[in-house]
């Protein structure tokens, strides 16, 4: 399945219910947040270096990630990410009522 822009503004959501298992190659910073209020992200990150960040009570949290390290983004946490070493991940995700907007 192709995804695209298009997918993320309504594809996903034709989707069935459950996880949506993908993998993306990050060679630049993220340009949006992104929420999953359904349930927890599993990153796995399989080569590059990525820095996860999480909106927690007010502040920003930064999670490095290297090639063989993952991160859980909790249920409803807003999280964007700026790739360090360009590089691949593996994204687990409740792809039901993911939510994004413009990061600035």
């Amino acid at each position: 399945m192709e995804v695209d822009a298009a997918f993320w503004e309504g594809g996903v959501q034709a989707l069935p219910p459950g996880r949506l298992v993908s993998m993306f190659e990050s060679a630049a910073d993220w340009q949006v947040w992104e929420c999953h209020p359904e349930g927890e992200e599993l990153i796995i990150q399989i080569e590059g270096e990525l820095v996860l960040i999480l909106e927690q009570d007010g502040a920003e949290v930064r999670v490095p990630l290297r090639a063989g390290e993952f991160a859980v983004v909790p249920k409803g946490v807003w999280h964007t990410a700026d790739a360090l070493v360009p590089g691949k991940a593996i994204y687990i995700t409740p792809g039901e009522g993911t939510q994004s907007r413009e990061r600035r």
